[in-house]
């Protein structure tokens, strides 16, 4: 843990510098020729992933884009629900409130027979049946959280009474203490079952966990007026050459998508300059890492997805199978890195890296060693980063949004 004075000393020096100020002001050029990859990227939950009744699908296929597939992501869900919040300021869709509704009313069992599967202390699956709300994995407790902060995202974005009731009602029907593996939240169950977390499931805290325990202490104050739930000056860090990183005990490299979730979705982490610092220091340990392989300063972003020849991997700078390129991790560096505009830029402006779809034009990920491989799928949960970089960017919302709607308030 550090000590108190050094977190104060370090924090000081941080918000003095304009490099770690709460926001880097856009580009006007750049914002400008991002706009279609955002309209498309917003798009892509609006259209392509959400299904009629109101869900959001785990993944685009792009081998068979005419055939949508029924497997739902309840984290996909989340992150859908915070595209409509965006598409409501934007004033891009009237019908976001009606839709924002339809999804809270089925994620609270309101939407006749089909009830997505829960266990007894509220976790719902990670993954299940747009027709049935059935499943055969895990009852997850991060995936819940995502979920949930999606749902928050709607109370705080539509002056609408029935929303916030439906937000307050699936916030209550979940038992978020349960996660609890220790009274600090510095240990996390990660699987629930039947009200109960499963044995040997369970992780340090750290990167998007931290949403979870942000949760979980958000509940406690609400029920008792305290939590002793750890801070993030408490969140455990290791020193790689000269990059301060988060750290989960083992000091190793982690996949970039994990510290930029809380970026987004997490009140605490969205307005800490020191957190900011953190994403830098893993954008630039990304970047510098990959420019070595690869010799191109562009071609970096190690996230989750498929590869040529190992499957799904959530690749670390220090371990990325096939030099996998991920546009939307470096989309989702942009707020704290500013170099990284100019490379999703560069990216952007090469037609034969863009993947046509009839809601626009998207960035896929893409091999250097394997160069003709194209993905079969673009996850959902994954390109939240890009969605989020994006609008962190864009002058009607940047990180004021983020900050905005994360702050959540219970009488």
């Amino acid at each position: 843990m550090r000590a108190p004075s050094l977190w104060i000393l370090l924090s000081a020096l941080l918000i003095s510098s304009s490099v770690f100020s709460q926001e880097v002001p856009p580009s006007p050029a750049a914002t400008g020729e991002l706009e279609p990859l955002f309209l498309a990227s917003l798009d892509f939950y609006g259209e392509l992933v959400r299904t009629p009744n109101g869900l959001y699908r785990d993944a685009y296929l792009t081998d068979r884009p005419g055939q949508p597939n029924d497997h739902c992501s309840i984290a996909a869900v989340g992150v859908g629900l915070m595209a409509l919040c965006m598409e409501h300021e934007l004033g891009r869709d009237s019908k976001a409130r009606g839709k924002a509704m339809q999804t809270l009313r089925a994620l609270n069992g309101k939407a006749g027979e089909f009830k997505i599967d829960r266990e007894k202390a509220g976790f719902f699956r990670h993954f299940f049946s747009a027709k049935t709300g059935k499943g055969r994995s895990e009852f997850s407790t991060i995936d819940t959280a995502i979920m949930a902060v999606g749902a928050l995202f709607c109370r705080n974005t539509f002056d609408d009474p029935r929303i916030k009731a439906e937000a307050d009602m699936l916030w209550a029907s979940i038992n978020w203490g349960v996660a609890l593996a220790s009274p600090r939240g510095d240990r996390l169950h990660m699987v629930i079952e039947d009200g109960v977390p499963r044995a040997k499931a369970r992780t340090k805290l750290f990167n998007e966990y931290y949403l979870l325990a942000w949760l979980i202490k958000e509940s406690q104050i609400k029920k008792t007026g305290n939590s002793d739930i750890i801070s993030l000056k408490e969140l455990p860090t290791w020193n790689h050459r000269d990059l301060t990183l988060l750290d989960d005990g083992r000091k190793k490299a982690q996949c970039s998508f994990l510290i930029q979730f809380p970026l987004y979705m997490c009140h605490p982490c969205t307005i800490d300059p020191v957190y900011r610092r953190f994403v830098l220091n893993q954008a630039k340990a990304d970047q510098r890492a990959c420019l070595k392989r690869t010799g191109v300063a562009e071609f970096w972003g190690c996230g989750a997805g498929g590869t040529p020849s190992n499957g799904y991997v959530a690749s670390k700078y220090d371990n990325n199978p096939d030099s996998l390129v991920a546009p939307r991790i470096i989309a989702g560096f942009m707020p704290a890195y500013p170099a990284a505009r100019e490379h999703l830029l560069q990216l952007y402006r090469d037609p034969n890296r863009r993947l046509k779809t009839r809601v626009g034009d998207l960035l896929p990920r893409f091999s250097v060693e394997k160069p003709d491989w194209r993905p079969r799928r673009i996850e959902s949960i994954d390109f939240a980063s890009m969605l989020f970089g994006l609008a962190a960017i864009h002058p009607e919302l940047g990180m004021k949004f983020f900050q905005e709607k994360t702050k959540f308030t219970f009488k």
